[in-house]
């Protein structure tokens, strides 16, 4: 009967589904499994949509097996990030405070609409800002900026599409342009010297991309755990918190996040409405920080969206 089910025509999209779901859990070194493990919380959206449409056909058994998947999918989705609850529950109390932004330019973006960015980024008051991404022309028009951050590190004239830059309100001290992905920095905050890291994670749009993309996460690992007291990581990493890659990486450097998907922060892409989208841009951090707020705001320019973050410590 339930080879019947499964391979009858009309239930093709039921068939896919349930792949789909199966191999997003696994955390494969095949590029196009590891792509369904990103997309694991849309395809529970799509599983949902699938049950409504069976219940409305009156196919109760197909229904009812898509939607205990959909449950199975929830459960191991919400139980597999361990360490994306460090939210702060007590705003009463007196923290320590820093307020970071994380903007993934688009290295084609030559910023034309400069004054909108300056408006958001006045009005939101960051302390850092962290800049990937930034072609040449950006960079020129981002110097200006210059004049309400008085602390830099990145290259005067980047070459690469994966460029990065800091601005900081801090002083910025022991500064450290590893790579065309990576800056090491630190800030003194109320006396107590954080550390942040930028990094920027290649796309795995193929499986070449996809195994430098890990040859980088192994390096940052390293990276990580050498600098890993009141350290804050920043930057487009091309994974999603719905990803076993994403929680084994957390697990593996000790670092937190928070994540909810009753108030998403998707990123990427801009053209779809948040609910649809990814979160690949990130801000995670050492267990003596706690997340305050976190919201994404507009910026039509960039095909990802700013991710504003309060971090408390």
């Amino acid at each position: 009967m339930i080879y019947k089910i499964l391979f009858k025509r009309e239930n093709i999209p039921f068939f896919l589904f349930l792949v789909t779901c199966f191999f997003s859990r696994l955390n494969s070194k095949f590029y196009l499994i590891d792509i369904l493990g990103q997309l694991s919380f849309q395809i529970l959206i799509c599983g949902t949509i699938l049950f409504f449409i069976f219940l409305i056909l009156k196919r109760f058994f197909v229904s009812m097996i898509c939607i205990l998947f959909c449950i199975f999918l929830t459960i191991d989705i919400l139980s597999s990030c361990n360490r994306c609850n460090a939210f702060i529950e007590d705003k009463s109390q007196i923290h320590n405070k820093i307020r970071l932004m994380l903007f993934n330019v688009n290295h084609k973006n030559q910023i034309k609409d400069f004054e909108i960015l300056l408006e958001l980024i006045l009005f939101e008051k960051p302390d850092i800002i962290l800049f990937q991404e930034v072609s040449p022309q950006a960079q020129n028009k981002l110097k200006s900026l210059e004049s309400f951050f008085h602390y830099k590190i990145g290259p005067n004239n980047p070459t690469s599409p994966f460029a990065s830059i800091i601005l900081s309100n801090y002083a910025l001290k022991e500064n450290k342009e590893v790579d065309d992905f990576a800056i090491v920095t630190s800030v003194i905050v109320n006396g107590m010297e954080l550390k942040i890291i930028g990094y920027h994670l290649y796309p795995q749009f193929n499986q070449a991309l996809f195994n430098l993309a890990i040859k980088q996460t192994n390096y940052l690992k390293n990276l990580v755990k050498n600098n890993n007291k009141n350290l804050i990581l920043m930057g487009d990493l091309n994974m999603t918190p719905a990803s076993k890659r994403f929680t084994n990486f957390l697990n593996e450097t000790n670092l937190y996040t928070y994540m909810s998907y009753k108030n998403p922060t998707f990123t990427w892409p801009t053209f779809l409405p948040r609910y649809l989208g990814i979160q690949v841009d990130h801000v995670l951090f050492s267990k003596n920080f706690k997340m305050i707020e976190k919201k994404t705001t507009d910026y039509f320019e960039s095909d990802h969206r700013p991710l504003i973050v309060d971090l408390a410590f």
